[in-house]
């Protein structure tokens, strides 16, 4: 299998600048490309306590691991960027292709490509680029300072003893302090990036998190990782409500009926533990209780992955 391997920072900013430079592109989207808002309106929003320019932005997924995905992201006029889900076992070996997107996109779970540290590393390093672009001026007037903030929103799994799992506590610590990866970052700013060594880089890279569960996690389980990050770890929470939320018989109607998708087989095994509607309807609320007793914000995110049989065999 391919191993994913993260291209230092100084790197990046090389190739980037001198594309940009000689060709008019960033990471090869032709400027043209580039988001730059209309002039006199607004699109900023307010994420769990931040200013993010516009609404948009890519869930988590292998996409949003890599430095110069997020910064694609950020030029396709991203600024809400869900970082990819990380989980105490990340030294998985994933079936290639991991993900088909013919027509109806199928993914393998699990797809962490990187250790926890290298994404930790990876996601400092892409905050700071950004900073750099900015601070810059390479990108003139094309994306103006009104486009400029942005939320990186950090993502884990997959269950309550993982998460509290002393790796993954370190990690979510190094993303909410990651003064000590930044300045080592910054001794490698050489050359022509040597004057942004000392640019006030932000070290907190993320204070919020979207929980996202396997199907099949029950409810009390939700409760206690919700319960531990918003206490123990101090961070605003989305949690990632699954589509059986609804039932089989809700699903396939909507999937079969409503939708089309006749070819899509949903399996017994996916809506046995899952969270129920009833359920959720218990349980949100006495979490709103908790995050707003810690000065905290809890969110939904009605969007996931649905559990279907492969009837492709791809």
């Amino acid at each position: 299998m391919a191993e994913l391997v993260p291209i230092p920072l100084d790197l990046q900013l090389r190739r980037a600048f001198l594309e940009f430079e000689r060709e008019g592109k960033i990471f090869d989207l032709p400027r043209a490309k580039f988001v730059r808002g209309v002039p006199g309106i607004d699109f900023s929003v307010v994420s769990n306590g931040h200013r993010a320019s516009t609404p948009l932005g890519p869930a988590a997924g292998p996409h949003t691991q890599l430095l110069q995905n997020i910064v694609l992201c950020w030029l396709g006029g991203a600024r809400i960027i869900e970082l990819k889900t990380v989980q105490v076992l990340d030294e998985l070996k994933i079936p290639r292709p991991c993900i088909d997107a013919t027509n109806v996109t199928y993914n393998v779970e699990w797809s962490q490509e990187l250790k926890l540290e290298q994404s930790l590393r990876e996601y400092v390093s892409a905050a700071m680029f950004l900073e750099i672009l900015k601070a810059s001026g390479l990108l003139g007037e094309d994306i103006p300072a009104t486009l400029h903030d942005a939320v990186f929103d950090m993502s884990v799994g997959y269950n309550l003893e993982g998460i509290r799992s002393p790796r993954v506590r370190a990690w979510l610590e190094g993303m909410k302090d990651a003064s000590a990866v930044v300045d080592e970052l910054r001794t490698t700013l050489t050359g022509r990036f040597r004057r942004y060594r000392d640019l006030a880089f932000p070290t907190c890279i993320s204070d919020t998190v979207t929980l996202s569960t396997f199907h099949g996690c029950p409810a009390q389980e939700i409760e206690g990782i919700v319960t531990f990050l918003l206490t123990e770890m101090d961070l605003n929470v989305c949690v990632k409500m699954n589509p059986t939320l609804l039932g089989k018989e809700q699903a396939e109607h909507l999937l079969h009926d409503v939708l089309g998708y006749h070819q899509i087989e949903l399996t017994d095994q996916a809506f046995g533990k899952d969270l129920k509607f009833d359920n959720a309807l218990d349980l949100v609320p006495r979490l709103d209780r908790v995050a707003r007793a810690h000065g905290k914000q809890l969110s939904l995110k009605f969007s996931n992955t649905l559990v279907v049989r492969n009837h492709r065999g791809v």
